[in-house]
């Protein structure tokens, strides 16, 4: 089922030493820096055995893995919980447009996608794990004031820089997982990730209700928000690793020099720090907007995130105690339609399962498959062996739109919009975990910076939905709105088979961003 049991230790090096010569280019390519003398460039000879993170013990690789997917989920989590509160927001600051009790979900999930044109420079400059730990920290702070709030200007204000701060786990998760795993082993670290920013709103909506009902208002919502990610932030500070080369390699050449006298240096060092936060600034931004693979991955993700999002703002209309808009609701109580989550959650959760389980399967079979096509000893794969998973995933998804629009529209019994959501919920997280997976295998070094242009893009579109999914269906009703996204993601379905027969010709001609 993994690959680790008959991985060669030489393509374990063949993929390291890939990995740091890469690094060493760019870093050297955005200094501007001369060669140094070899005797003096640090490596990772220079260490313990087992220091790389990818020669790291499976406990010590999945400890980290776990921290950061809690931080994801946390995140996510943070999303929703005020989704279905927001007639409880609207009723505790005096509210009457309908839109504007959703604004301080539609705020957070825009600050998820603004931070890690930063986050990502930083976690290359000063490391990825004091990046988690200030951020969640922060994050865990202003919950405080959220929950605090007097007015839903403040609340709105604070839920946009608590949604910015909440971005590191969802933003740097990818390229921290590339840092420990090499391609055939991290399909199931980046299966278990991809729960959290996907599986968490779901848990957020499913508790946002109960908690408000059982505490008569929505601000115990946000002390939920104050206690977890502060025992989050706790044990990250204990048993959060380093992951990222460079700045490993830089602190062992400071160590060296105050121990020796001698110039060690990392190759490619010295790095002005503003210069790299300006250019992996831009760098993002430029990925989305020239190496095609990250656009069309990055609208695709994008869009599916929207409607995840206009879902989970809007099951309080189908599920909700009292008829919006002349549309037809379940009417289940205000705690109870919480549970309407389960619905999506469960296609999450199954399809998370499967990728787990199958996605380094179908990537070995796709080695074996080239092999036996060209007679290749190779056994490196290329990125576009995630193709076919994720076009799977891409032909489960619509399905469950369209059969939410007609059950929704027809009045069924109450499990048939649920279905439909699982099913929409299985292929989306099918093909958000293969996205991501295969981005970081296309951009390896460059990871959080193509992750962070999806991630701004995504939430983007995750803010637009939450917004216009009540005017979506007070329109053109549960039948046609959801028709029209329906179709949008049917036109999609030719994407992984058009990648997987251009992918490689597209990476070799995008730009070099260095």
């Amino acid at each position: 089922m993994d690959l680790q049991t008959t991985e060669t230790q030489t393509t374990l090096r063949m993929d390291r030493d890939m990995e740091m010569q890469a690094t060493r280019s760019r870093t050297r390519s955005a200094s501007g820096a001369s060669s140094h003398d070899d005797d003096f460039i640090v490596t990772w000879e220079n260490f313990p055995p087992n220091s790389n993170p990818r020669e790291w013990s499976k406990v010590k690789k999945w400890t980290n893995t776990t921290l950061i997917s809690g931080q994801a989920t946390l995140s996510g989590i943070a999303s929703t919980l005020l989704a279905v509160g927001n007639v409880a927001i609207a009723k505790d600051f005096n509210l009457t447009n309908p839109y504007t009790p959703n604004l301080p979900v539609a705020l957070y999930v825009l600050g998820l996608g603004l931070a890690p044109l930063w986050l990502a420079p930083c976690s290359e400059i000063w490391g990825r794990r004091i990046v988690y730990l200030v951020s969640f920290g922060v994050f865990t702070i202003l919950n405080i004031g959220c929950a605090l709030s007097p007015n839903i200007t403040a609340l709105t204000i604070l839920r946009l820089l608590s949604g910015m701060a909440a971005s590191a786990g969802p933003s740097l998760g990818g390229a921290t997982i590339g840092d420990m795993f090499s391609r055939e082993d991290r399909g199931k670290a980046q299966s278990m990730y991809g729960f959290g920013p996907t599986g968490g709103p779901i848990i957020g909506g499913l508790i946002g209700g109960y908690i408000i009902q059982g505490t008569g208002g929505w601000r115990w919502t946000m002390w939920i928000m104050v206690i977890a990610p502060g025992i989050t932030v706790t044990l990250s500070l204990f048993f959060l690793r380093e992951t990222n080369a460079s700045r490993l390699l830089r602190v062992k050449a400071a160590e060296l020099r105050k121990e020796t006298g001698k110039p060690y240096v990392v190759d490619g060092d010295p790095i002005d720090p503003r210069k790299m936060m300006a250019h992996s600034f831009v760098r993002p931004m430029k990925m989305l907007f020239c190496a095609p693979i990250c656009t069309a991955m990055s609208i695709y993700i994008a869009f599916i995130y929207g409607v995840f999002y206009l879902f989970a703002t809007t099951i309080p209309l189908l599920y909700g105690p009292t008829p919006t808009y002349g549309l037809f609701t379940y009417g289940w109580s205000t705690g109870n339609e919480g549970l309407a989550y389960l619905g999506i959650g469960v296609g999450i959760f199954l399809g998370v399962g499967l990728c787990a389980r199958m996605l380094n399967m179908t990537y070995a079979y796709m080695i074996r498959r080239n092999q036996r096509l060209t007679g290749s000893t190779s056994t490196q794969g290329v990125p576009e062996y995630r193709m076919p998973f994720m076009q799977l995933g891409m032909f489960v998804l619509p399905c469950g739109l369209i059969i939410v629009a007609w059950t929704a529209q027809e009045q069924t019994y109450f499990l048939g919009p649920l279905i439909g959501s699982a099913v929409y919920g299985f292929g989306m997280i099918m093909a958000y975990i293969c996205i991501q997976t295969y981005i970081v295998d296309s951009f390896e070094e460059l990871a959080a910076s193509a992750l962070a242009a999806t991630i701004l893009l995504r939430s983007i579109f995750g803010c637009i939905f939450s917004v216009i999914g009540f005017t979506l269906y007070k329109n053109l009703g549960y039948a046609w709105g959801n028709m029209i996204l329906a179709f949008v993601t049917l036109a999609m379905i030719p994407l992984p088979g058009v990648l997987y027969v251009y992918g490689a010709r597209l990476r070799k001609a995008s730009p070099k961003f260095e």
